[in-house]
């Protein structure tokens, strides 16, 4: 479903990402985690177009899209990506419904259907109550969930997180991993998870792993045998 051909990026002398290929599949859960530096959240705005690598390819079923000028480009972005940030990035002006409609009514959704389809994931995800607080009377929980909502208002093809439980406890980092997990299995959605929480791999069907801008192992979980692959060894453990 997605295609990373030998992206490269740099910050003046810093070489960021180096080389780096990765294929993603639909309905995937996958999992990049790696030390501070690795290249990680590059890695990630690059897949998501929010970033431009200086040389390499970006495929989205079988479409080139890395040439796409900037409007076109903010228009795929619309219509076939979600994200979720790790502080959440909602408006403060804006009632939780509100923020999930947004991204519907930029894309060209009449504002009383955005609205209606952002109470109806705003209730799926257990917020019916909430919807027209602002994120200043919700606790983080109920941001990210709210987050979460708009990363699903235009029905996107795939949802990039960065560190989407790094500011939450115990509580609600097990809540949003349930939650995606489940979404993953009844709409059949991708997620490309950034993540120092060891605790989001164990819902992930892949686990990427980087370091100095490159990827350097892989860990496939297949019917409970995890198969990993390093640049030097390939390891078969059964768990």
């Amino acid at each position: 479903m997605l295609e990373l051909r030998n992206i490269n990026k740099s910050y003046g002398s810093l070489q960021v990402l180096s080389d780096v290929s990765l294929t993603i599949g639909r309905n995937e859960i996958v999992t990049i985690v790696g030390p501070s530096g690795a290249g990680k959240t590059t890695l990630l705005q690059i897949a998501g177009t929010l970033d431009r690598p200086e040389s390499g390819t970006i495929v989205y079923d079988g479409k080139e899209i890395s040439s796409l000028n900037d409007k076109k480009l903010s228009a795929f972005r619309n219509h076939n990506i979600g994200f979720i940030f790790q502080f959440h990035q909602l408006l403060p002006e804006f009632t939780a419904q509100e923020n999930v409609a947004l991204p519907a009514m930029i894309g060209g959704t009449p504002r009383r259907k955005a609205m209606e389809k952002a109470a109806e994931l705003l209730d799926l995800l257990g917020l019916a109550e909430r919807m027209r607080h602002k994120p200043a009377q919700m606790s983080g929980g109920e941001r990210q969930r709210t987050a979460i909502a708009r990363a699903l208002i235009n029905d996107p093809e795939v949802i990039f997180a960065d560190e989407p439980t790094g500011s939450l406890d115990s509580r609600n980092r097990d809540e949003i991993r349930s939650i995606i997990a489940d979404l993953r299995q009844r709409f059949g959605r991708t997620f490309v998870i950034v993540t120092h929480d060891p605790s989001m791999t164990t819902i992930a069907d892949r686990v990427i792993t980087m370091a100095d801008g490159k990827i350097v192992a892989e860990e496939q979980k297949i019917a409970g045998i995890e198969i990993s692959e390093d640049l030097q060894e390939e390891d078969i453990d059964v768990v």
